[in-house]
């Protein structure tokens, strides 16, 4: 069964004119049973861990990334097919409402409970938007494969920023965490060339998921605003598109890292789209702890 984790009450953020309660504010502890059930499937649900006014403030956020988006943005849909699929990175550093949703919302203590790390610091952050009508899907994959990072204290936050039917939310494979897969990479706007250095012949290639599907266990929700997707680097997923007349899917993704968690630049990760592109560079020998600016400790 889909296992998913009910917060049945929420710290309060007191809003006037959109003024959150203090960062202290007493956050929700997750139960031990759900804490093992996520380290067993790699994957589940939160609901209802962030509120109205923190989705509120995640969407206005959002269209004003639609309207001027960053140097990392990617738009998965080619010219000529239909819809969007909108996609940007590293947002925090320059919005003011992402970096305060960052150090501010509860955010960071979710990732800390579930990895059970001492501290975590962010990764990075990322918006994706799915208008209706866009069929292009996102493929199966991990995201570790695409990460200049080893360990295993990292996790995935994906919090609904719309109502999202279960046929269009992400998928998971029930367990593939363990499997500690690096595959080879596909690139969501097909662009192989962008990732010709990682996809070498030591590098397998990801299973074909879709033809497994009565092999496999997948996971999958219905959503509302607030909800909030977990899962491990290592789990692999995949999410279709969505018919004209379905929902527009906007989600806001924030990564972390926790204790035991080194740099590994490996040949073509993403590390080298974010130098080239938009300067970004953690400027970190590898092997080395997260110790930089760019991913700073949280909580």
């Amino acid at each position: 069964m889909a296992s998913s984790i009910l917060i049945p009450s929420l710290r309060p953020l007191a809003i006037k004119s959109r003024c959150f309660a203090s960062s202290t504010a007493v956050v929700p502890r997750l139960s031990e049973e759900a804490v093992k059930q996520f380290e067993e499937d790699g994957a589940t649900v939160v609901r209802q861990f962030f509120s109205p006014e923190w989705v509120e403030h995640l969407r206005e956020a959002a269209e004003l990334n639609m309207k001027n988006p960053g140097p990392l943005c990617d738009e998965h849909v080619k010219p000529g097919q239909p819809g969007r699929f909108h996609d940007d990175q590293f947002l925090w550093i320059r919005s003011e409402a992402m970096k305060r949703f960052i150090f501010e919302s509860p955010a960071g203590e979710l990732a800390k409970q579930l990895s059970r790390a001492k501290q975590v610091r962010l990764f990075y952050d990322q918006l994706f938007v799915k208008e209706p009508g866009t069929e292009t899907a996102t493929p199966w994959h991990n995201d570790h494969s695409y990460w200049p990072l080893k360990g295993n204290q990292v996790i995935s936050l994906w919090l609904a920023l719309d109502h999202v039917p279960k046929s269009c939310c992400i998928e998971y494979v029930k367990g593939s965490h363990k499997w500690e897969l690096l595959h080879k990479l596909t690139s969501f706007s097909g662009d192989q060339d962008r990732y010709k250095a990682a996809n070498v012949t030591s590098v397998a290639e990801i299973p074909d998921i879709d033809s497994m599907r009565d092999q496999v266990e997948l996971l999958s929700w219905d959503l509302e605003p607030g909800d909030c997707l977990v899962h491990h680097s290592f789990a692999v997923h995949g999410a279709p598109g969505i018919s004209s007349s379905g929902n527009r899917r906007r989600a806001y993704a924030t990564r972390w890292a926790g204790d035991d968690v080194r740099y590994d630049p490996r040949p073509g990760t993403m590390e080298f789209m974010w130098k080239e592109k938009a300067g970004v560079d953690a400027k970190l020998p590898p092997g080395s702890p997260l110790e930089s600016p760019l991913f700073p400790t949280v909580v």
